[in-house]
């Protein structure tokens, strides 16, 4: 699940600030101050209403964490009620539209997103992701490439980097997916999936040793890279060191027991080297 969201910063007030308003407020009206009670009254409320607004955005992304989307669209959109230009609970709406393949929905969301603000990062990288979803890999790249503009945060940066080269892979264009790839590595050299990503395109290509190293690499920072493990595995057998192969094929087991593909191939990397032993033994 995509776990990218990020809260937006309301100002809220506590219950002594609202009490404290409301008597202002009703200070000014008993002198007579009418214009100036009524413009206290309403920022009270606005106030208040940001605070009611942001209860139903978290009650959304609790719901958006257990892959309720369905039930996340609703408090999202309770939110938006309650006020009516939060642009992330627009965002986080868009993305749940998109998590349930609702894309029509889920691209208005982003658009009233951005008419609202049109420098919110976020609004570009979700929209991105929802055309990626559906396969719509040009728009995807180019909303990928807006939200790298107007990016602030680092590990944002390589995230984006990360993802456009996902598409950039999909696409084919796999010179283009290794330099997003290498970009959001040289911002963040810890990023597993980055050097998984890589690896697969050097074993595409047949660039064993690179591929195997990358794998390697991502292992080191996530040792329950079960897919790495076992993707190391398979050229392991391929430059013919069966041990080390059959070493990654347990690891990936152990790390997902029902790797059924990770079985297979360890039980014939262990068979290999006796066949030729049975071949002896059927002609005696």
């Amino acid at each position: 699940m995509l776990r990218y969201i990020l809260l937006s910063t309301c100002l809220l007030l506590s219950p002594l600030a609202l009490a404290t308003c409301n008597d202002d407020a009703n200070t000014a009206r008993l002198e007579n101050r009418i214009e100036e009670s009524m413009a206290i009254l309403r920022a009270c409320l606005d106030e208040e209403l940001s605070k009611v607004a942001r209860t139903y955005l978290l009650m959304g992304l609790a719901q958006y964490e257990q892959g309720k989307h369905r039930n996340a669209t609703q408090d999202y959109t309770k939110a938006i009620e309650t006020a009516p230009d939060y642009v992330t609970a627009y965002v986080n709406r868009g993305l749940s539209h998109a998590m349930k393949g609702s894309y029509k929905q889920a691209l208005e969301d982003f658009e009233k997103a951005l008419q609202l603000d049109p420098e919110y990062m976020q609004a570009y990288y979700f929209r991105g992701y929802a055309h990626e979803k559906n396969r719509k890999f040009d728009l995807a790249i180019r909303d990928y490439s807006s939200a790298l503009v107007h990016v602030d945060d680092q590990s944002d940066l390589a995230t984006i980097y990360y993802r456009r080269g996902l598409v950039y892979r999909e696409k084919g264009n796999n010179e283009l997916a290794l330099a997003d790839y290498g970009q959001a590595l040289q911002i963040n050299p810890e990023y597993s999936d980055a050097y998984f990503s890589r690896g697969l395109l050097f074993q595409k290509d047949k660039q064993n040793e690179a591929a195997i190293a990358a794998y390697s690499r991502a292992i080191e920072i996530k040792p329950d890279h079960a897919q790495a493990f076992y993707n190391r595995g398979l050229l392991y057998r391929k430059t013919g060191t069966d041990h080390l192969a059959i070493r990654d094929y347990k690891k990936a087991i152990e790390i997902k027991p029902r790797y059924t593909r990770a079985h297979v191939n360890r039980s014939y990397a262990y068979l290999i080297p006796l066949l030729p032993l049975l071949f002896v033994l059927v002609l005696g």
